[in-house]
């Protein structure tokens, strides 16, 4: 059976398919985008983690993704993540790959995961030192994928577009870099505020006008884009998250998805039950604003990712337009529109 069959599976039988568990917002690197606010908090300990992922076990969850902040910062990530492999569960990860030793190799080579997501944040010791504050952490990363790719164990790699590594990416670094391990590669042009609501991060987002000059450089995303212009498809709200999927913060919160952090649940001081009935209160509480807002009735609406989790990032409430959204979606159709 495909992925895509077991999720639909999941969605049919309304449950709980996919985790996303925060390990950490602790980095040992200190880029200029991060959203994470939560820095110096200490970890949960060892056997919070154990309940949590035997709470989601519970549940019959199959996928669980361990993000951060940076996962191996974390001292009992070996642990946590032997203790839900050992559990059954498909798990992917992403790190920024700097602290992958030879003791985390032999780990991922008897417990594989199903796929590693490496944030590169450059293409150069000069961009990383910029972005990250360490030109070393270029070597750290070069040296981590050349023990993946030397021990045959599966990952790709992935970016944020930021202003820092622009020129990189529209020239080929990037993808130079990925044809170099034989792997795969793609960005996401949004950057968002940190959780605190400090808007900082975003003096590294690319403007409209240049994310849509990045994506035309690509024949597979410019063609993606004039595909879903030109569909006359009626646009339809497709997210599951809090019925079929959630998120789990590095203070063991849970929330309908990593972006929404405003109304959480304490999954160590709740029942399964009980978190799942608060998620899809607020889950049924955003169709309705979806169903009313006046991003519903607008054109470009297809083409456009406002949801009321990022109307909570971008402007502190639930419902308000997101005026960045708007005008990349407007330079989306006058680049892309047939």
């Amino acid at each position: 059976m495909k992925i895509k069959d077991i999720k639909k599976w999941y969605i049919d039988n309304n449950k709980i398919y996919f985790v996303s568990i925060e390990l950490t917002q602790q980095c040992n690197f200190h880029c200029k985008h991060c959203y994470c606010t939560d820095k110096y908090s200490p970890h949960l300990d060892l056997d919070s983690y154990r309940l949590i992922i035997d709470k989601i076990y519970d549940t019959g969850c199959l996928f669980l993704n361990f993000t951060g902040g940076e996962i191996l910062t974390n001292k009992d990530f070996t642990n946590i993540y032997m203790y839900a492999k050992q559990k059954g569960f498909i798990i992917d990860l992403l790190t920024n790959a700097s602290l992958i030793s030879d003791d985390i190799i032999s780990v991922f080579k008897e417990y594989p995961p199903n796929n590693i997501a490496i944030t590169i944040y450059g293409t150069t010791p000069y961009e990383y030192g910029k972005f990250t504050g360490d030109e070393k952490n270029y070597y750290r990363v070069m040296a981590a994928l050349d023990r993946l790719k030397n021990n045959h164990i599966h990952f790709v790699l992935r970016t944020v577009a930021s202003k820092t590594y622009y020129k990189s990416l529209c020239s080929g670094e990037f993808q130079k870099l990925a044809d170099h391990f034989n792997v795969s590669f793609k960005y996401d042009p949004i950057i968002f505020p940190q959780t605190s609501g400090n808007r900082l991060p975003l003096k590294e987002c690319l403007s409209p006008e240049e994310i849509v000059i990045l994506e035309s450089q690509n024949i597979e995303r410019t063609n993606a884009w004039k595909n879903e212009i030109a569909s006359e498809e009626n646009y339809q709200w497709t997210c599951h998250a809090g019925f079929n999927s959630f998120g789990v913060d590095c203070h063991g919160d849970a929330h309908i998805c990593g972006l929404y952090r405003t109304q959480p649940i304490s999954l160590l001081q709740h029942s399964m039950n009980e978190v799942l009935l608060h998620l899809r209160k607020i889950h049924t509480e955003h169709l309705k604003i979806v169903a009313s807002n006046e991003c519903s009735h607008c054109a470009n609406r297809k083409i456009c990712k406002w949801c009321p989790a990022y109307s909570q990032i971008y402007n502190g409430n639930n419902y308000e337009k997101i005026p960045f959204f708007c005008e990349l979606a407007s330079q989306r159709v006058k680049f892309f529109g047939i």
